[in-house]
């Protein structure tokens, strides 16, 4: 037994070696992103966001000592914070604070950028076009209602690109501090949480009273303050002002997800492996949907999504979004995009970026 605890000492000690060692080297990524700020000071701002080959290259290389989930969750983590010093953004985004949307702000952007709350999302899209924000920051589909086709058509309004998807598991927490569920006599929560989690709430905490609040942050704060009280919030919000788990994830929906759009005004450059998203409308006649189709299908261009919208304002129009596999400058994109402009009535790209699932 001794002789163990003598290996376990040693082996710890290696750790705490192998910890100092991976200090230095970030350190030493620091220094270098820092030299990028320095070098780019004075030239518009640029942002890689090429991350799936990157990683992609990494997980080549790896041993697989490392589970590969972990692996991504720190160097994206690693990356987020490496580009935050490189460039410090400006990002808007689709509040409340502590939302997933400012969560995956912060997971992209890293937390060193600078974040402004909006109550609209035509508010976020003006803070990048005065120039307040370099990007903005919004849900555009979640894994069970589809498309979030009212914030596609605020984008359709502006001239901002997207550049940029990021998918967001969204589970929320029960959290306290006692972590006993038989203390909770009072949750605070938002109105989308408290939707969201509503069958668990009248099933497990039939007598709690439900109270609404403005954002996650603050249903966190008021339960830390509060003995009797519980919060409904994503895990990170909890973990800040130190609330235990009574229990993870409690949405009525276990595996509910959204993809953010990221969106800024000068496009993504081209990496290979990229997503370009369109709307277009054609005339009502036999046979004008399949004019437009064909010409991806004939350049061996993949059409990954295709939904209909009505168009507010003009009666029973419809205009159609897609999803294409390229970027706007790979040639058969270009040239099949050049094809159906001839025969649409309306077309416009809405933006290409590095495909992420």
């Amino acid at each position: 037994m001794a002789d163990t605890k003598h290996e376990v000492d040693d082996v710890r000690r290696e750790i705490a070696a192998v910890d100092r060692a991976l200090l230095a080297k970030l350190e030493e990524r620091a220094r270098l992103s820092r030299k990028i700020h320095k070098l780019s000071e004075g030239e518009v701002p640029t942002t890689d966001l090429s991350e799936r080959e990157w990683l992609a290259g990494l997980e080549k290389v790896a041993s697989g000592d490392l589970p590969v989930d972990d692996l991504r969750t720190l160097f994206q983590q690693i990356r987020a914070s490496a580009r935050a010093l490189e460039e410090a953004a400006r990002v808007a985004y689709l509040g409340p604070e502590g939302s997933f949307c400012h969560a995956t702000a912060k997971r992209h952007f890293g937390s060193s950028g600078v974040y402004a709350e909006c109550a609209t999302l035509a508010e976020a899209f003006e803070e990048v076009e005065r120039g307040r924000a370099l990007y903005a920051v919004f849900p555009y589909e979640s894994s069970t209602d589809g498309l979030v086709v009212s914030n596609i058509a605020t984008l359709e309004a502006t001239d901002l690109v997207l550049v940029a998807e990021r998918t967001t598991t969204a589970a929320y927490d029960l959290m306290s501090r006692t972590a006993n569920m038989a203390d909770i006599e009072k949750i605070y929560a938002t109105a989308a949480a408290h939707a969201a989690c509503e069958r668990f709430l009248e099933r497990d905490l039939p007598k709690a009273t439900v109270i609404d609040v403005r954002s996650p942050v603050v249903a966190a704060e008021l339960a830390a303050g509060d003995h009797g009280s519980a919060a409904v919030a994503p895990a990170a919000c909890g973990r800040e002002v130190e609330l235990e788990t009574v229990r993870a994830n409690v949405g009525d929906t276990s595996d509910l997800s959204f993809r953010f759009g990221i969106a800024g005004l000068r496009p993504a450059p081209r990496t290979g492996r990229d997503t370009t998203c369109l709307l277009f409308s054609v005339d009502d006649s036999p046979g004008a949907l399949f004019d437009v189709l064909r010409h991806f299908a004939e350049r061996g261009v993949n059409l990954k999504k295709l939904q209909s919208r009505p168009v507010s304002g003009r009666g029973w129009d419809y205009v159609f979004y897609g999803e294409v596999s390229g970027h706007v400058t790979d040639r058969p994109v270009v040239t099949a995009l050049e094809a159906v402009k001839r025969g649409t009535k309306y077309l416009k790209v809405l933006g290409s970026f590095p495909t992420e699932r």
